[in-house]
């Protein structure tokens, strides 16, 4: 995987984005014409972005996608000013475009600083002279899609996260050499549905199996395993055995027995560090996993449904209305998701707003450079400069993100393109035409006055059983939104 742009390195270049970026709320309200903003139609941009905006109708035209499958809004963040707007209230597949919104549901209800976790537990008895642990080893899983090998880290995550190495030396240290029992994974953290039931078939091979406890993302050489936790305690045994403890019985699966004694708990990377892979790479199981642990900590379920809870409530939270969205997933991968291209675009604007912004922004893809995006927009201004998701299934090509202006404006643009059929030679007009629309935006010198003013954002407290919870804190909204 190729190197990121830090946050410090693009405030260098960028020179005030530094300020910019730090994701302050304002300390006004700026009145604009909401109605006129979301009309279905090309929105008609100040005179001096007329060129812009000739430059992507033409080059929707010249793809042959200006027509009712393609949503495009473009938004300056900066100064408060549409840009360009084509059917920006036309609800259409997202395709992976969906994970800015399961990514911004992570930031809002977990915080940056969230791990996930992994329990170890062993039969509560004390350890023989000869090192002999006299029972079942119990692995519970919390959710943790990064749990797996050392190896699998260095070679598909380029990330250190939770290790069934780490558990192993941890028992080596505590004097066990043999388990006389079996190792056994607990999954019930999640439901047992292994995938989404909205999926097409065929669409669960993107995806490994869904399970509250799974290692190497539940994939055997790249294979789904059909009992992943099965396949995690096989991983943890192995892990045992090359360190050196030998485990008698064959992994299999199990709860927790109350009567046995926790070991270790093991944390994963941060949530940056598993957004910025889910996002690089477009990690579907990653996701996934990551929607149906907001259902189990904010839902009471850990199901895909109840995960949908959480981004419903993030996106209303972030002023995108109820009935223009359809949230059947977290990767995307569903035919039947459903968001507009304005939608998208107040979830950038929104995330942009909040302290935890460098996260979100640096989790993308660069345009150029790393990611989904490492081959596309080289040798143009967006190159090292547009940061985007990218998305596409076989009837949608997206593409939604951040790029900046040659007068410095940070811009928000989201242009989704779904064909009843798009084969590989439409993914490539489509991303073409995607292309020279970004590129284009980081060219140009918008109109228009900054407005945003940088002040400290107000963060949130813990509140005590006597404190009294303001009534209206779930309807407030970004200040400056399209």
């Amino acid at each position: 995987m190729g190197g990121t742009v830090t946050a410090h390195e693009f405030q260098t270049r960028a020179g005030v984005r530094g300020t910019r970026h730090r994701r302050a709320r304002v300390v006004f309200v700026i009145l604009v014409l909401l109605a006129a903003i979301a009309c279905v139609g090309v929105l008609r941009p100040a005179p001096a972005a007329a060129a812009v905006d000739a430059t992507i109708a033409a080059a929707l035209g010249s793809a042959g996608l200006a027509g009712s499958g393609t949503g495009v809004f473009v938004w300056d963040l900066d100064t408060a000013l549409p840009i360009y707007g084509f059917n920006s209230s036309t609800e259409l597949v997202p395709a992976s475009n969906m994970k800015l919104v399961t990514s911004a549901a992570a930031l809002r209800d977990w915080s940056a600083t969230y791990r996930f976790s992994t329990e170890l537990y062993a039969p509560d008895v004390a350890i023989s002279a000869g090192g002999v642990l006299d029972g079942d080893l119990h692995l519970r899983g919390l959710g943790d899609p990064s749990l797996s090998t050392r190896s699998y880290q260095r070679e598909v995550f380029d990330l250190t996260t939770a290790s069934f190495e780490t558990f192993a030396k941890t028992l080596k240290r505590e004097g066990v050499k043999k388990v006389t029992g079996r190792v056994l994974g607990d999954a019930s953290w999640f439901d047992k549905l292994k995938t989404v039931p909205y999926w097409k078939d065929g669409l669960q091979l993107e995806c490994g199996p869904l399970s509250g406890l799974s290692g190497n993302q539940g994939l055997d050489n790249g294979n789904r395993v059909s009992a992943p936790a099965t396949w995690a305690a096989k991983l943890m045994k192995t892990a045992l055995v090359n360190a050196g403890v030998k485990v008698k019985g064959k992994p299999g699966s199990g709860k927790v027995p109350t009567s046995a004694a926790l070991v270790k708990r093991q944390y994963s990377a941060a949530l940056p560090g598993i957004l910025r892979h889910m996002n690089q790479e477009s990690d579907n199981f990653f996701a996934e996993m990551l929607l149906k642990g907001l259902g189990k900590d904010f839902h009471g379920e850990g199901s895909t449904v109840a995960g949908a809870k959480a981004s419903k409530a993030t996106l209303h939270a972030m002023g995108v209305e109820t009935g223009t969205y359809v949230i059947q997933d977290g990767s995307g991968l569903s035919y039947g998701d459903r968001l507009t291209a304005e939608g998208i675009v107040k979830v950038l604007g929104a995330m942009r707003q909040r302290d935890d912004f460098d996260v979100y922004y640096d989790s993308l893809p660069v345009a150029g450079k790393d990611g989904t995006l490492h081959d596309r927009m080289r040798g143009t201004a967006a190159a090292g400069n547009a940061h985007a998701k990218t998305g596409t299934l076989n009837i949608a090509v997206c593409l939604s993100g951040y790029v900046e202006s040659a007068n410095d404006h940070l811009v928000a643009f989201s242009i989704l393109m779904n064909g009843g059929s798009m084969g590989t030679a439409d993914w490539g007009t489509a991303a073409a035409a995607q292309d020279k629309i970004v590129a284009a935006l980081a060219k140009a010198s918008l109109p228009g006055e900054t407005v945003l003013a940088a002040t400290p954002v107000l963060r949130q407290h813990s509140v005590s059983a006597v404190e009294t919870v303001h009534g209206v804190g779930g309807g407030l909204r970004p200040v400056v939104q399209p």
